[in-house]
């Protein structure tokens, strides 16, 4: 399995130098409520799979969970040593594949897969690996960007007309609704569900952000002020709250199966 996978993978790439305001708020909402949703308690063992350079599991140890961050590419373990090395907190490092997972049966109780499942060779095995090392009344939280929000697929609607009224070959490159090269998976929220379920009980569903990717959308809330454009994303965000299968990314709070809730 581990020849297939990039063992020096980089997420340089992932966020552009020059960003526009729907970016920087779907990122940022995005950790706030997979965090948020984690709720780690003091002295509980918590595993983040596919923890890039371990920003998140960093600040879960800053609240007292004891975390390892598991991650298949050198160059972001890495990455994740070096930030590590700069806080008071520790997370242990351990580099390796999310469809096997190293650890003994109900190990621990959180684990955390951010942004990740849809980077995976096999997401259901991920899935079931998790479920598998999750304590019978673990929380597991899932989160991933929405390939079939609504923000893309209106781009992908209009973005032909756009093109040949307005743009014509003045625009090269990959479109923000295009899937990356180095996702294997396009996860939507019926996918998604579909991958969980059989394995975790789902407890809570939340969008987050909406509109992301529409075309002229941030560049538009680039010129406004930004008190302005904070209202705007700020209503949008609570109006996608409730609405995962349009939201721009979706966050998944689940339960192991044995579990009662």
């Amino acid at each position: 399995m581990e020849s297939k996978l990039d063992l020096e993978w980089n997420d340089d790439h992932v966020v552009p130098k020059v960003t526009c305001p729907d970016m920087v708020f779907l990122f940022r909402r995005m950790t706030e409520e997979t965090l948020q949703m984690m709720a780690v308690n003091d002295g509980e063992i918590v595993l983040d799979v596919g923890c890039g350079r371990a920003i998140d599991a960093l600040q879960l140890a800053t609240k007292g969970g004891k975390c390892i961050g598991f991650e298949p590419s050198r160059t972001m373990i890495n990455h994740a040593k070096i930030h590590i090395a700069s806080s008071k907190a520790y997370v242990a490092l351990i580099q390796g594949v999310g469809e096997e997972l190293p650890f003994e049966a109900h190990s621990f109780d959180k684990v955390v897969c951010k942004g990740a499942l849809d980077h995976f060779l096999d997401p259901q095995k991920t899935i079931q690996e998790i479920s598998r090392v999750l304590k019978p009344n673990g929380k597991v939280i899932i989160s991933i960007a929405n390939f079939e929000s609504l923000g893309f697929r209106l781009a992908r609607n209009t973005y032909p007309m756009i093109k040949a009224l307005y743009l014509r070959n003045r625009v090269t490159g990959r479109k923000a609704w295009e899937i990356p090269p180095d996702h294997t998976y396009k996860l939507d929220y019926p996918s998604l569900k579909q991958l969980v379920e059989p394995h975790l009980n789902i407890e809570e569903a939340k969008g987050v952000s909406l509109l992301f990717g529409l075309p002229w959308w941030g560049s538009f809330l680039d010129k406004l002020p930004r008190s302005i454009s904070s209202i705007i994303l700020n209503t949008l965000d609570k109006l996608a709250c409730h609405l995962p299968r349009f939201s721009d990314a979706i966050v998944l709070r689940c339960s192991h199966k044995t579990s009662r809730g």
